[in-house]
């Protein structure tokens, strides 16, 4: 059991080297084999380290923690994890019966979740840089991957400004090298409040690290790779962006920030106003939007907000919320961008106007999709509800409850317009879709609900967290509920409907590189005016 952290990196990579290589129909199912036995290897090593540690290490070829190679487990790793497995069989399923079986497209896949899994487990800064540079690297080709003009632009944009992120990142560990003669982030973590004389450099280093997961994270300013890559990829890759790899950013923000606990930066604000603006530039710009595709881009930038304003706050309550938000929103969020890429498939339409009787035409996949959308606008007895009460029960009589439910108000209108798809007449005969495209949509429908009725126990049973102050069945829920979809109902009809001007320009925003890099730098500089100056 030692060796299983290694094996869940090494376990995918290899199987989609064997896929590549021999590209015969019955290998394709190596995947799932190879999947099944990662799942296996995850459960036991788990149940046996849960019980007797709280966290294990590995350090590899016996050399000193200090320079060698090592992977960490923990309750967070774990659940990133166990998060990673679930998606990837999620994805897998999705295109497991595809009109052309793309064996390269299937390596590309299990080798970024063998790369994702070891950024999970990393316990040195060297490998973060090492995994995120060729995490970036296998999105920008699964993003390219449909062979299109708009494809390759959107990914050559992420690849250019996420790399520049990663630059910042690396500049940022050479620091803490220079600083600690390490770059295991126990010994950092463990020296962080012994240094006094090179206070200005360790925050220096805070700044680039943490400007460089922003770009990976898709804060504000820095997001605008994210609808891009989002809008335009294959919907299971979609799936897997918003409902992971953004999330890898986040992991990160929690792994930096623990080991800079020591030279005690007051960060917390500074993210929470960045995490709200995220949030709520994220959903104006989603509310111009009539792309389906781009509505849901956009509602990934607004949900990563509403997880940074979770995570930035000094309540530890708080900011278990914004944990919980992360894996919520992967439910959710890889549900409706799944569903819709079958709809988009079948109407060959992208165009919100364009899709009509959704509902009659494919009721089931409506069926789905409504659970994701009351998901992710915080109806009672679904998840999105949850990990929002118990953001929005810590900053109750604070304006920043006030910021939250004005997202939540634009969430909820934005999903208002977006409903219009299921009403109408039956508009085309479908082509008969396999049974197990629908089953990851099931699931997550299923997980979505799970996890909004029995969230007490899955709270308390994997992170030690009591959540019974939640209730279900407070009036006041579904009073709030009612209310911000009234709101929402009012803002549609009596703005976004009416497409004013200011909206149209907002969809025809279009920022380039070279601005977004402008922007990177200019963010950079007030992250240092902030914390160094």
């Amino acid at each position: 059991m030692v060796f299983v952290p290694v094996l869940l990196i090494f376990i995918p990579i290899v199987c989609g080297v064997f896929i590549y290589l021999i590209k015969h129909p019955w290998i394709y199912y190596l995947s799932l084999l190879g999947q099944l036995v990662v799942t296996v290897l995850a459960i036991f090593y788990y149940q046996e380290f849960s019980g007797q540690y709280s966290e294990t290490f590995i350090v590899f070829g016996l050399w000193d923690e200090r320079i060698g190679i090592s992977l960490r487990n923990d309750a967070l790793s774990m659940s990133f994890v166990f998060l990673s497995i679930f998606m990837w069989w999620m994805v897998l399923l999705y295109t497991m019966y595809a009109k052309e079986r793309e064996y390269n497209f299937l390596f590309f896949l299990l080798f970024l979740e063998g790369v994702f899994l070891g950024l999970m487990q990393s316990n040195d800064l060297f490998n973060m840089f090492v995994f995120l540079e060729l995490i970036t690297l296998l999105v920008t080709i699964l993003i390219a991957f449909i062979k299109t003009g708009e494809s390759f632009r959107a990914a050559l944009y992420y690849l250019l400004l996420n790399t520049s992120g990663v630059l910042a990142f690396l500049l940022g560990i050479i620091l803490l090298y220079n600083t600690f003669g390490s770059i295991n982030l126990e010994v950092i973590k463990s020296q962080m409040h012994l240094v006094y004389d090179e206070q200005v450099l360790i925050k220096f280093a805070f700044v680039l690290m943490l400007g460089g997961i922003s770009v990976k994270t898709a804060l504000f300013p820095v997001f605008t790779w994210l609808p891009r890559a989002h809008g335009v990829a294959h919907s299971g890759i979609s799936a897997l962006l918003s409902g992971l790899i953004v999330k890898g950013g986040l992991y990160m923000f929690l792994r930096i920030t623990s080991i800079f606990e020591g030279a005690d930066f007051a960060y917390h604000n500074f993210f929470f106003l960045i995490g709200f603006l995220t949030a709520f530039i994220g959903v104006i710009f989603a509310l111009s939007q009539k792309d389906i595709k781009q509505i849901l881009a956009y509602h990934t930038v607004s949900q990563v907000g509403i997880m940074m304003m979770g995570l930035s706050h000094v309540d530890e309550k708080v900011a278990f919320g914004g944990l919980l938000h992360i894996f919520h929103h992967a439910f959710f969020k890889s549900l409706l961008f799944l569903a819709a890429g079958i709809i988009v498939a079948q109407y060959g339409t992208k165009k919100v106007a364009k899709l009509r009787g959704v509902f009659k035409t494919m009721p089931i996949l409506s069926m789905f999709m409504i659970v994701g959308m009351l998901s992710i606008t915080g109806a009672p007895f679904f998840n999105g509800f949850i990990s929002k009460s118990v953001i929005k029960y810590g900053i109750e009589g604070d304006i920043r409850y006030w910021l939250l439910y004005l997202v939540n108000i634009g969430t909820a209108t934005s999903f208002l317009k977006m409903s219009q798809i299921f009403f109408g007449d039956r508009q085309l005969d479908i082509a008969k879709q396999h049974v197990i495209h629908y089953i990851p949509l099931l699931v997550l429908s299923l997980v979505c609900i799970m996890f909004g009725l029995f969230y007490i126990p899955i709270s308390d049973g994997f992170f030690g967290i009591d959540l019974s102050y939640v209730s279900l069945f407070k009036v006041s829920g579904f009073i709030n509920y009612g209310i911000t979809l009234g709101a929402g109902f009012l803002l549609y009809f009596l703005i976004v409907k009416k497409d004013p001007i200011f909206i149209k320009k907002l969809r025809a925003f279009n920022l380039s590189f070279d601005k977004a890099n402008y922007l990177f730098v200019v963010f950079l500089v007030l992250m240092t005016m902030y914390f160094v100056i």
